[in-house]
């Protein structure tokens, strides 16, 4: 790594990290942080800068060989690994609040069955599982190394098992993003946008990190991430909305709720594991397949030798002789102080899976040696008491066959060598040598790599089937029963255009002439009824009435009045014919087969009850009405009369003198013909009879109700 590369990261990491600390603080300010109802969120800016911050300490103390950049290196890169762990997790928690709307409490991840069936996605455990077993891992790397090492430099490397560290770490992205896609109608636009985009900076991050090393992509991405949050939750007015609310349910116009319909929630909760499932092993079947196409780029490590191999040591990863080919000396001139020779290297590649691509050698030589031109497979000088050896490169005289050709493939080996001239007491074998590589892990050579990308790949195809599967039959279920809720809604409105339909009609017609032409609506309606009592009222001078008001008050006393009567031929099961102007006329016993009697007591009682109705009407009206009433009892014609406009009608001599009766009646008694009187004398108290002479009929006696 250059000291620029190195430089510039440190200034991003503060830079970044000293952002998350403020905004932290600016958030916590004021509130204490149990009961700061943007916990979630200022967790997540304080763990963001502390993994920045021991990112740069990381950069700070690499290489430093003092007892205080030991540890501090050890501590620094320990703490990025183990907050990595940490922060996907409260990302998760920040969007699952979102999501139901309310601050949760951490104390769910002790019971994750009860939090589940109460609406808790299943995606926050399966994050936090993940999260505590890259905790767990990272704590086993500080004894196995399976993550990353350190140098006798004191050096970070990454070992070969850092992709399963970038797998841990990507598994929870992708299962958050996984829960805000499913989740998404729980949660308006913006703040989607908001959690979607979070996402993007750290999988950048992730995918720079597969192909450039020597920054920090990963957590750039999160510090930026972090960053992001924080100016969008003042774009959705967060922080003015969750001022002084502690322990209530939140409720803000960037929320919305939605109705789980209860028959489809373990389904939908089944096609959610089996799409969180589909996704992570996707994301990890992508990963794995990126690295087996392009490899791991391994950083430089040193092999320093102080006492130089004659052979190949298999136990060592790399190893390396430097000889003499004892067969090619010669001396120079006849001078047996000075010798030339070939001198043959050997760079010995012990791994199974991993390329060397670049290298170089130092070598420890004596003052006065000197090498012949045309050395092969390297580029060679000398100075300073040391020969220095490098892989040909392109623009070298010596890459005579191309670059890659002098690459270390796994299992093989390179020669180099040259002609050199040296005092006859040198010998290679008294020699310190150093060699510096660069190598790319290429893990398709790995049984165990090989047996996890089949078996990611079966479970990619069959989450991906299932989750296919179960999202069609949900699909077709929740198109069900949409049909099923319109036909429900539209069954509904035709109910209630039906019974509006039947109360219009009810309101024209009685109850059972309106029944029979539901049932018919060509048949005829004419009955004779028996019977029937008749009533005719009408309101005394209401000509000139009319003349001293104007429209609007007078149906407006009228409407008034004529209700209260109505409510109660109602309740008392009289039928109302009809009202012309300010006459009203009703019946009793047009339906059924009560007695004359009653029919007529009924007409009586209820001719009695208008004239209560209109006293009352009068304690409270401006406008002062009375009326007179007229009764009689008999045989009657009723019917259906007409297409349009129809109307239920009576007729018949019964109705004619009911009609006499009120006109010839005096104001506020009710006037009855004898036929009335006869059925009702022994229940009602009469006046004297008074003979009158009644227009089509002569000489009628008739009588007052006292």
């Amino acid at each position: 790594m250059s000291d620029s590369i190195r430089i510039t990261s440190i200034v991003i990491l503060l830079g970044l990290a000293f952002f998350c600390f403020q905004v932290g603080v600016f958030l916590l300010s004021g509130h204490h942080l149990r009961h700061n109802s943007r916990r979630t969120l200022v967790m997540i800016q304080f763990i963001t800068g502390f993994l920045l911050l021991f990112d740069a300490f990381a950069y700070i103390f690499r290489g430093n060989p003092s007892h205080i950049g030991y540890y501090m290196v050890r501590i620094s890169n320990y703490m990025v690994f183990t907050l990595n762990c940490v922060l996907p997790l409260f990302v998760c928690f920040y969007s699952t609040e979102f999501i139901k709307s309310e601050l949760l409490s951490f104390n769910l991840f002790k019971t994750p069955c009860s939090a589940v069936k109460n609406g808790i996605p299943i995606h926050l455990f399966f994050v936090f599982y993940i999260s505590l077993a890259g905790i767990l891992l990272t704590v086993l790397n500080q004894y196995i190394h399976f993550f990353y090492y350190f140098d006798e430099g004191n050096v970070y490397h990454r070992s070969a098992l850092y992709p399963l560290s970038v797998v841990l770490g990507l598994s929870p992205g992708i299962l958050t993003m996984v829960m805000v896609f499913q989740y998404k109608k729980f949660l308006q636009n913006n703040v989607f946008i908001s959690l979607f985009l979070y996402a993007i900076f750290p999988f950048g991050g992730i995918i720079l990190a597969l192909f450039f090393y020597g920054f920090s992509w990963i957590n750039f991405g999160y510090g930026i991430g972090a960053l992001h949050l924080f100016y969008s939750s003042i774009k959705l007015m967060e922080l003015e909305f969750y001022a002084d609310k502690k322990d209530s349910v939140r409720l803000s116009p960037n929320y919305k709720q939605v109705q789980v319909i209860p028959e489809m929630k373990k389904r939908i909760a089944k096609s959610h594991l089996w799409q969180g499932i589909s996704a992570v092993s996707g994301g990890l079947l992508a990963v794995i397949i990126i690295i087996s196409i392009t490899g791991i780029n391994i950083p430089e490590r040193t092999l320093i030798i102080d006492s130089p191999y004659v052979r190949n040591d298999r136990s060592k990863p790399v190893c390396i002789t430097f000889l003499r080919d004892t067969e090619k000396v010669w001396y120079d001139n006849d001078d047996y102080t000075r010798a030339g020779a070939q001198y043959n290297g050997i760079i010995y590649n012990n791994m199974k899976a991993t390329i060397i691509t670049d290298w170089k050698v130092t070598i420890d030589v004596c003052n006065d040696c000197a090498i012949d031109p045309g050395p092969w497979n390297g580029t060679f000088t000398i100075c300073d008491n040391k020969m220095n050896v490098r892989k040909p490169h392109d623009n070298d005289e010596e890459n005579i066959h191309g670059s890659d050709f002098y690459q270390v493939t796994p299992l093989k080996t390179l020669g180099f060598g040259c002609i050199m001239y040296t005092p006859v007491a040198f010998t290679p074998l008294q020699s310190k040598i150093i060699l510096t590589y660069e190598s790319l892990l290429k893990p398709l050579s790995y049984i165990v790599f090989d047996v996890l990308l089949v078996l990611i790949s079966i479970l990619f195809i069959v989450s991906v089937t299932i989750s296919f599967t179960e999202g069609k039959i949900i699909r077709i279920e929740e198109e069900n029963r949409r049909l099923e809720d319109t036909v429900k809604k539209r069954t509904k409105e035709l109910e209630e255009e039906k019974n509006r339909s039947e109360e219009l009609l009810l309101n024209i017609l009685p109850a059972e002439i309106a029944k029979r032409l539901a049932m018919d609506r060509n048949v005829k309606i004419a009955d004779k009824i028996e019977n029937a009592s008749v009533l005719f009222a009408d309101i005394v001078g209401f000509t000139k009435i009319t003349s001293t008001l104007d429209a609007d008050t007078i149906v407006g006393a009228l409407n008034s009045l004529y209700s209260r009567i109505d409510d109660r031929a109602k309740r008392e099961g009289i039928e109302k014919i009809k009202t012309i102007g300010d006459s009203y006329m009703a019946a009793s016993g047009l339906f059924g087969n009560e007695a004359a009697e009653k029919n007529a007591l009924a007409i009586i009682n209820f001719a009695r009850g208008m004239l209560q109705d209109i006293e009352d009407f009068n304690a409270t009206s401006n406008i002062k009405l009375f009326m007179r009433i007229g009764i009689n009892s008999g045989s009657l014609i009723a019917g259906v009369i007409g297409k349009t406009k129809f109307i239920y009608d009576i007729w018949g001599d019964t109705v004619n003198v009911a009609s006499r009766m009120e006109s010839s009646g005096q104001t506020s008694k009710i006037h009855v013909s004898e036929q009335t009187m006869i059925l009702t004398k022994d229940e009602v108290e009469y006046s004297e009879p008074v003979e009158m002479e009644i227009k089509g009929k002569g000489v009628m006696k008739t009588y007052f109700l006292q």
